[in-house]
């Protein structure tokens, strides 16, 4: 239990509290604000307003009188077979769904952030590559062009040296506008400069964890509860319900002629009663069964999420299974430059090489570290998709030995 928990350690390196911009931030507060509210006046929905009246009545007939009237009056159900209750769940859970919902647009964004970071520093790594080439292409030119003016080179090669080096500077002009975009993009999400985020260093999860333990189950859980609550408020709204009502009113009369028998008078007096109410509605049995289906539905949902998950994570697992492949081979002709490097420096030694031939060696190895650095990073982007919807809110772990320990909270469901 304890390797899965350490599994999940390096979620804490997702602190998009600083990530993302203010505006972002504020508008995510402000849906779960709404959506909290929203859920206390769908809690509430059940109950009858107070109804306050008052009213003033003047008349010109004989005698000459003044009514003023006020008055309290409620209408109240307190029992409907069921529907009270699980319109008050149902306001529940879907205050928690929609905080969900909301969570998993947030990471997205965050997600969306450590990408385009990522793919920046795939790109300066890549614009390092073809610096390498470059370099490398000159001295293969250089090296033709001195054969060729030797009488031993082909022309047609070394032309094809020339449009190689061309291609490659034409590259290197794409990558710096590859290179301005992505922090452009960046920048629409976050103030940071995208040069210094700190990117997490995540590990591999287990497919159980990737699959049981998703922001999306969670969503498909919460909808199955709230499609059983409007098919159980749909029921109780068919059946027996028990209303209490009242009003209680005050009456003020005066007149305008003072005479004994025409004196002012204030009265008060309420109403207060219980009834049954059993409504018959010709489509009440259709509204049940759209309920129910929907409501079974759901349950498939959920199923099928979790199929789609389990088949996301066979695909993520190949990607990363592929790349760790790649990465084996880069290091396999590392060592075979290690080895090359050797004999060329041997041969420089006895005059059969040049230090141009042990340039492109060399060259030709960073070019093969560099790589297994972006396939480091590639890696990470895959990751990054099983992490950013990863419920932690089922594990208790101390973080305290990780430096970004402040910002687990963030990633807690709310």
């Amino acid at each position: 239990m304890l390797k899965k928990l350490l599994f999940l350690a390096p979620i804490a390196l997702f602190s998009y509290d600083n990530l993302l911009n203010n505006l972002k931030n504020r508008e995510f507060d402000y849906e779960k604000n709404y959506s909290i509210e929203n859920s206390k006046d769908l809690s509430k929905s059940w109950m009858s307003p107070v109804n306050f009246s008052y009213s003033i009545n003047k008349t010109n007939l004989n005698p000459k009188r003044v009514s003023k009237n006020f008055s309290i009056s409620v209408n109240q159900p307190i029992f409907k077979s069921g529907a009270i209750y699980y319109s008050i769940k149902y306001a529940k859970n879907l205050k928690n769904l929609n905080l969900i919902n909301i969570e998993l647009k947030k990471r997205e964004l965050v997600k969306q952030a450590l990408e385009l970071a990522i793919d920046y520093k795939i790109n300066l790594i890549n614009k390092n590559i073809i610096k390498l080439n470059i370099k490398n292409t000159k001295i293969d030119i250089k090296k033709k062009k001195e054969a060729f003016l030797n009488g031993v080179g082909d022309s047609t090669l070394l032309n094809d040296a020339v449009l190689k080096l061309n291609s490659l500077k034409l590259n290197l002009v794409d990558i710096d506008l590859a290179l301005f975009k992505l922090k452009k993009n960046f920048e629409k999400i976050s103030n940071l400069d995208i040069t210094k985020v700190n990117l997490p260093k995540l590990k591999l999860i287990c497919k159980n964890d990737y699959v049981n333990k998703n922001l999306e189950i969670s969503s498909e859980r919460y909808n199955i509860k709230i499609q059983k609550d409007l098919y159980k408020m749909n029921v109780g709204n068919t059946l027996l319900s028990l209303n209490i009502n009242g009003n209680y009113n005050i009456v003020k009369n005066s007149y305008k002629e003072n005479l004994p028998t025409l004196d002012e008078s204030t009265y008060n007096y309420y109403n207060i009663g219980i009834s049954l109410n059993w409504p018959f509605n010709f489509n009440a049995l259709n509204k049940i069964q759209k309920s129910k289906i929907n409501y079974l539905k759901s349950r498939i949902e959920l199923n099928d999420k979790k199929n789609e998950l389990s088949k996301d994570y066979a695909v993520l697992l190949k990607e990363i299974k592929i790349i760790d492949q790649k990465i084996k081979i880069y290091k396999e002709n590392i060592k075979i430059y290690d080895s090359l490097i050797a004999s060329t420096k041997d041969a420089i030694k006895g005059g059969d090489a040049t230090g141009l031939d042990l340039d492109i060696m060399e060259n030709s190895q960073k070019t093969s570290l560099l790589n297994i650095k972006i396939l480091n990073l590639q890696k990470q982007k895959i990751l990054l998709e099983l992490f950013y919807k990863l419920s932690i809110s089922n594990f208790s772990v101390s973080f305290s030995n990780f430096q970004y320990y402040r910002s687990i909270n963030l990633f807690l469901l709310i």
